[in-house]
């Protein structure tokens, strides 16, 4: 839907809506912490250059949506309910950014998501309003069986978590390792990890891909150091957007490992993650060079990045907004019409 018009300091409102997860609760991604100050650089940076979107003002109206597919449906028709109509709704984390863009098109909403991976949504059919500046999950596959192929590795374990961007994440590396003649193996959790990490050893998997949130990651690492199931007999691959120190026990999840035992079993684990800054000396379209947008973002942020949640994905919520001024003028018009 398009945003209401209305006049501030000479200049008309572009209204967007947005949910932010600004915490992972029992499982989840709290991308919202780093993404929605990138996207609140962006707005300030779109709003203060009269060469973009000329007469126009972006405003954001958002919710923490901590990561719950439920919530966030409900504030989903509070955004789209509640004056001023909204151009345009920014979304982060899979759960979420499924369930709102699978309704978005009975209002033909434009969804552009800054922060979720799960491979499904690229499925145009069901997702035809959808939008985003995040990569599949699915990209990293490929680098996975590579490195399986370089190693020789002919058997390899997938512990996923059931949401279905792990699910989905899975099914197509298990597509691609059987093309390769690599045996595979899937357990499967919810919330507790512990008995699949005990079926892991008792099928005396070696080599692991993981695939969960962060928070999972932690319960699943101690099962790991507590089954044996960690050192040079074993390979551990997980997902590279984890915060630097990820294993390091939250005294609020009472998880029963010591921060050394957690250390101890993360060693030597291998991760893999797109690029997601430039990090040369070359402006983007913002002005912005890669290293001058992470002094500007460390700056408003209140913690410090390791412990900030979707920090590595916090250029990918800036360029969403940048995404939005680059639509054509005439098509916001074009849809002016349409909903007024």
């Amino acid at each position: 839907m398009l945003a209401h018009v209305g006049k501030v300091a000479g200049l008309k409102e572009l209204h967007i809506g947005g949910v932010f997860p600004m915490e992972a609760g029992t499982g989840g991604w709290a991308g919202g912490q780093a993404c929605l100050p990138a996207v609140n650089m962006a707005l300030e940076d779109v709003n203060n250059d009269p060469t973009i979107l000329p007469g126009y003002s972006l405003i954001l109206h958002h919710h923490n949506s901590k990561c719950k597919s439920g919530l966030a449906a409900k504030q989903l028709f509070e955004l789209l309910y509640t004056p001023p109509v909204k151009l345009i709704l920014l979304s982060g984390c899979s759960p979420v950014t499924t369930v709102i863009a699978e309704a978005a098109p009975v209002w033909n909403l434009v969804v552009l998501s800054y922060g979720a991976s799960s491979p499904a949504l690229s499925n145009r059919a069901r997702f035809p309003t959808l939008f985003r500046t995040h990569p599949s999950a699915n990209m990293h596959n490929p680098t996975r069986v590579k490195l399986f192929e370089k190693f020789k590795w002919k058997r390899i374990t997938i512990l996923q978590s059931v949401e279905e961007v792990f699910a989905s994440t899975a099914k197509d590396l298990e597509e691609e390792c059987r093309r390769k003649d690599i045996r595979v193996d899937r357990q499967s959790f919810f919330g507790d990890p512990t008995d699949s990490v005990k079926t892991l050893v008792r099928q005396d998997a070696r080599i692991i891909v993981g695939l969960f949130y962060v928070t999972e990651a932690r319960r699943v690492l101690c099962q790991a150091y507590k089954h044996g199931l960690y050192g040079r007999k074993y390979v551990w691959f997980l997902i590279g957007w984890y915060a630097d120190n990820w294993y390091i026990p939250i005294r609020e999840e009472q998880i029963n490992c010591t921060a050394q035992q957690m250390q101890e079993a993360a060693q030597y684990h291998f991760t893999t993650e797109s690029i997601m800054l430039r990090k040369d000396n070359k402006k983007a379209i913002s002005g912005l060079t890669g290293p001058k947008f992470l002094e500007r973002l460390k700056s408003v942020l209140e913690t410090t990045p390791s412990e900030t949640g979707g920090f590595p994905e916090a250029p990918l919520a800036y360029d969403a907004v940048w995404q939005v001024q680059v639509i054509p003028f005439n098509l916001f018009s074009y849809l002016l019409g349409l909903w007024r």
